[in-house]
Formats: structure tokens, C-alpha cells, sequence
């Protein structure tokens, strides 16, 4: 037998796993006509033809957005002057062949924030953004096809990069460099699931327990930092610490925050969640102004580490980029996540209990208002791409949200306050875990199996079912007394509908139908943007105290003064108007209170505190 020097092996598989491995060059140097260009060295390919892909859709969007609209010029070059055959099939998908004679890949890709294409707007956090020598928001998705076929193999991406600039990310494998750096990641699924923002470095690290926390910001006139937003987040992550047990599922973990100080292309502000980091598009504003608001929706976006990370279903573990299908469990992955993020809060101390009944009485009117109170969530939610059913999609996060108050309350009066969904969820996770997805029909089985068949009943029926929330009994189980509607007499603007209009960062007047008295005396008109109350300009930063400040002082036939940009026929032009009335007050109805029963159970008791970690008397 002839020996074979261990270094030749070595240096042989080395040669062999490179060939295996996606190997991306992006140049982030010279943008052309607001695009990057992206070169591909393939991977080894033995078929004739193959199939290059940008995905359809990726999880957490819940849209189909078509990402291979936005590249353009995708060329093939082939080995020793092969010509290969270049024939694009839909929005996503290019044939290509001879694919084995395939030597480089070349190709264009357009942001999103900032393009032509108009049909079916991307929501910025699931988007793209070129800003020479400013900043690059690089959701890999839309910047990095895969061969059909082909999802399981390294994918290498090598940056060249402005000067200064560095890759925040919550992916580990991150080689950086001068004017290179170099980022891999095992296959498709982890790259689509790992956001990357180039920008002149401004972050701040927390460990939280085992995890190393980054936080990263851009923020284009220096009003938000990393440094405020890591020691706002701060509390927050040790309170979901605790919440999850004392320790978390991921070593590590970037908050990626760009700050806009222009309208953005959707008309909307939020954040995209991934298992090891989030990516946020939020207002530039004052600080002060943002702790509570980035709380909540990384609070929300945080506990994604958990659901679908740890616990999900076959349809997000072997996601379908480019013909998806959804899971029935929304309320799962989303719901759930909404109700932990407040939920820990409250316990932590964060906010009070009165802040977290508050919020959840406005997430169950807000679904009884705006969605379908009867359509099973869990059709929803397999069907949710269907434009007719996608509009009822965001009541995940309002009734989404009051299904888990009422699974918690529920097991904790069956535990007799011992066992809620903190405790489930931990349980949910030992049962799957990362590597391992649930079939849909089997989730409400296994969560009775794990818990008690009153919770099967109660999914089957309120989840799986077309049965409206049973709200007056779950809070009756907690110790407290639910009341549909009370009418009583207090000061009004008006009683109109708000809106808010995003050019000029003004409250607008939505809808006049239910305006009360006094909002008739002042005389408003839909459309009208409220500039002032008693001399006092409404900014988004002055709204909290100026208002605050009205209903604290006003007295019954006190003049109230409302200065409003009345919209004139030109779009875009305004007439100042000043009206006003004298105050008073008016019959208001108050929807949905909740209040403390005089004499509680011991069971009561027990359960309120398991839930709020409160001790009623």
C-alpha cells in the first residue's frame, strides 16, 4: 500500500470542500446607479441544468414579496470560454446550462427601500438598502440566490468594503478586515435567517447570562445611539433572562438598528425578527421618546430565540423558499412571542399591572374592531397568503396575543397558579428543540399530553375553532370582573377618529361619525391636522405632556383653543385655522374594564399570582 503524506489529504479535502461551497465577492465600494454588484464562484455542479433561485418569500414576512425582482443583468460565464445558456423563468428563477461548465456568476442586485418597482412594496426591516458611503442593509436574501437543490453547502461571502466600515451581525464566523471581510455560514437557511449592516461602527455589547449581546446603530444625525439603546434594552434582557429560566439558547445576539429621518417607501417602522438577531427600521427622534416604543418591539423581537427557533413546525424547518407553504400555528410563533414580551415585562416590574391589563384590553379591541373575531386562527394562518385572508394577518399580534393571556390563566388555575406559559414553553422547546419540527395536526395533542385536556378543549375550540375569546371567564379565574361597557361623564378633544400623517408628523382628524358635542362645537373637519392645543405645538416629543397637561387643568367652561392645517385642494398645501369652543364635559362610554373582585378565593389568589407574580388581598 502506497502512503499518501497527511498534509497532500489535508490540503485534497480542503480543495474538495471549497469546491462545495458557495463562494460570494460583493463590492460594496462602487455602487452604480444605487446597485451592488455580486459576483458567484459556484459551487460544484455535475448536472447539465440547473435552476438559480432567489426565494419567493422568507419566513417571518408572511408575504410573498419576490425578491428576484431586483436583480437584474445576471450573467453566466463558463469555463475555458463555455457559452452558458442564460433563460429567466418567472420573477425568480434562471435556467442555466451547461450548468457544469459554469465558472462565475455575475449580477446586479437594487435595493428595496429606494426603487421604482412599486407593486408590492417590501417592508423595509425585510429589506434592502444602498447608501454609498453611508450605509448597506444587507437582508441576504435579497442580495443571494441558491441552486436549486443546492441549500445545504457553505456559503462564503467575501465583502469588499468602504474604508472604516464594519459588518454587525448576529452571525459568529466573521474574518475582519482593512478593506476586506470575510463571513460564512453553514447553508441557505442560516444566511436568510442572518441580516448584515454595514455602517461606520457604533455599537455597544451586553452579556446577558451566556450570551454576548451586540447592539448596533445608525443614526443619520447622531440622535440615537448604541451606547442609550444597549442600557435601554439592558433591564429588559435581564428581565427575558430570568423569564426563560436564567439562561438563553443563543451565544450570541445583534440588535441591528437603522434610524430614518425620511418617510420610508412602505409607510411603516418596525422590525424583522431572526433566531440570532433582529434588524429594526425606526423614526429618528429624540431618545427619550423611543425607550418605550424599542422596548416593546425588541421585547417581541428577543423572544423569537425561542418560537420558531426552538419550537416549530415542519413547514418553517424546511422552509420553501420559492413555493411556501405556512403552518397553522401563528398564534404560536407570533401570538405567543407578543404576549411574553409584556408579560415579562410586568413580572420583571418593567411596567405595572395596570400599563399590561391596559395594553392587553387595547390588543382585544383592536381585534374585535378591525379583524374577523370568528375566523378560525388557525386557518388563518395556513392560508394567510391568500390576498383575501393575508388582510386579517396582523390580529397575530392583537388576538394573537390574548390567546396566550387566556392559555396562561388557564393553566394557572388548573396548576392552582404553579404551571403558565413561561413553563410551557420551556417544555415545548425540551420537546423539540432547533433540529427538530412538530407536524401541525399534532401541537394541540402534545400541548394536552403536556398539560391538562381542558387546554386541548380550549385550542381546539378558540384556536382550531370560530368561537370568540372567552374573556369574561378567563379574568373571572384570575380574581377580577370584566365589564363589556360603562358610561361616564368627563373632558373630550372631540371624540374623533386619529390618524397620523407621516410627511408632515402630524396627528390627522380620520373620521368625524362618532364626534361628540364638544368635538361638533369646535367644528373640525376630516382631514384637519391638529398643530396646536392652547398655543401649544403637537410634536411627536411634546404629545404625552400637552395633552397630559389639558385634561389636568381643564375646568368646565374653560375656551379651548385648536389650531389645525386644514388640507386644501392642492395636494400638499395648507390653511391655518384656529377654532375653538368652550369645555365641557360630555358622556364618554369606556369599553372593556377590568377591575379587582371585593372577595377572592384562595384558588383566585393563587392564580393571580402565579400570573403576575402579584399578591392580591
Amino acid at each position: 500500500m502506497k502512503k499518501i503524506p497527511l498534509y497532500l489529504v489535508a490540503f485534497a479535502l480542503n480543495l474538495l470542500f471549497a469546491q462545495n461551497d458557495y463562494k460570494y465577492l460583493i463590492n460594496l465600494k462602487k455602487p452604480v446607479n444605487d446597485k451592488v454588484v455580486v459576483e458567484l464562484i459556484p459551487p460544484l455542479i455535475t448536472q447539465e441544468e440547473v435552476s438559480f433561485c432567489f426565494p419567493a418569500m422568507v419566513p417571518g414576512t408572511y408575504e410573498v414579496y419576490n425578491f428576484g425582482r431586483f436583480i437584474s443583468n445576471l450573467k453566466a460565464t463558463g469555463k475555458n470560454g463555455v457559452k452558458i445558456s442564460v433563460e429567466k423563468s418567472g420573477s425568480n428563477i434562471y435556467k442555466l446550462k451547461p450548468a457544469n461548465q459554469i465558472e462565475k456568476i455575475s449580477y446586479e442586485v437594487e435595493d428595496t427601500w429606494d426603487t421604482n418597482i412599486k407593486e408590492k412594496v417590501v417592508f423595509e426591516p425585510g429589506g434592502t438598502n444602498i447608501e454609498e458611503g453611508k450605509a448597506f442593509c444587507i437582508n441576504t436574501h435579497g442580495f443571494f440566490g441558491f441552486f436549486d437543490g443546492m441549500l445545504n453547502k457553505n456559503f462564503v461571502l467575501e465583502f469588499d468594503k468602504p474604508a472604516g466600515f464594519y459588518p454587525s451581525t448576529g452571525l459568529s464566523d466573521v474574518k475582519v478586515g482593512n478593506d476586506k471581510d470575510v463571513i460564512s455560514v453553514f447553508n441557505y437557511h442560516d444566511l436568510v435567517d442572518s441580516p448584515i449592516m454595514y455602517t461606520m461602527p457604533d455599537t455597544a455589547t451586553v452579556m446577558v447570562a451566556n450570551t454576548k449581546v451586540l447592539v448596533s446603530t445608525y443614526s443619520p444625525n447622531k440622535k440615537v445611539s448604541s451606547k442609550f439603546i444597549a442600557a435601554t434594552l439592558e433591564e429588559l434582557l435581564f428581565a427575558q433572562r430570568d423569564y426563560l429560566g436564567g439562561n438563553l439558547p443563543v451565544e450570541k445576539y445583534a440588535f441591528l438598528l437603522y434610524f430614518t429621518d425620511k418617510p420610508t417607501l412602505s409607510g411603516s417602522h418596525g422590525a424583522l425578527e431572526h433566531s440570532y438577531s433582529s434588524f429594526y427600521v425606526m423614526p429618528e427622534m429624540d431618545s427619550v421618546e423611543l425607550v418605550q416604543q424599542i422596548r416593546d418591539i425588541a421585547a417581541h423581537e428577543f423572544f423569537h430565540i425561542v418560537t420558531p427557533l426552538n419550537i416549530h413546525a415542519k413547514e418553517i424547518g424546511d422552509f420553501d423558499f420559492i413555493n411556501p407553504k405556512m403552518s397553522e400555528h401563528l398564534w404560536l410563533y407570533e401570538g405567543m412571542t407578543e404576549y411574553a414580551a409584556h408579560h415579562a415585562q410586568v413580572k420583571a416590574g418593567l411596567i405595572d399591572i395596570d400599563a399590561f391589563l391596559k395594553t392587553m384590553i387595547g390588543k382585544f379591541e383592536t381585534s374585535v374592531d378591525y379583524y374577523n373575531d370568528t375566523m378560525s386562527f388557525t386557518f388563518m394562518s395556513k392560508n394567510v397568503l391568500d390576498e383575501k385572508i393575508h388582510k386579517q394577518y396582523n390580529n397575530v399580534y392583537e388576538k394573537g396575543a390574548l390567546i396566550g393571556l387566556c392559555l396562561d390563566v388557564y393553566l394557572r388555575h388548573y396548576s392552582n397558579g404553579k404551571y403558565g406559559t413561561q413553563d410551557l414553553m420551556r417544555d415545548l422547546a425540551k420537546k423539540y428543540g432547533k433540529d427538530k419540527s412538530f407536524n401541525d395536526e399534532d401541537l394541540f395533542n402534545d400541548i394536552e399530553a403536556l398539560t391538562y385536556p381542558e387546554i386541548g378543549n380550549f385550542l381546539r375550540t378558540y384556536v382550531g375553532g370560530k368561537k370568540p375569546l372567552p374573556l369574561e371567564d378567563v379574568f373571572d379565574k384570575a380574581g377580577l370582573i370584566y365589564e363589556k361597557e360603562k358610561v361616564f361623564r368627563n373632558f373630550s378633544l372631540g371624540g374623533f377618529d386619529v390618524g397620523f400623517n407621516e410627511s408632515t408628523m402630524r396627528l390627522v382628524i380620520a373620521d368625524t361619525r362618532s364626534m361628540d358635542e364638544f368635538g361638533k362645537a369646535m367644528k373640525y373637519k376630516e382631514g384637519d391636522e391638529i398643530y396646536s392645543l392652547n398655543s401649544q405645538e403637537i410634536t411627536i416629543e411634546s404629545i404625552k405632556q400637552v395633552f397630559g397637561k389639558h385634561f389636568d387643568t381643564v375646568k368646565e367652561g374653560d375656551l379651548v383653543k385648536v389650531v389645525v392645517m386644514r388640507p386644501k385642494r392642492k395636494k400638499g398645501k395648507y390653511k391655518k385655522v384656529e377654532l375653538s369652543a368652550k369645555a365641557k364635559m360630555v358622556d364618554l362610554k369606556e369599553r372593556n374594564i377590568v377591575t379587582v373582585k371585593p372577595n377572592l378565593s384562595e384558588q383566585e389568589k393563587a392564580v393571580f399570582k402565579g400570573w403576575l407574580d402579584y399578591n392580591l388581598k
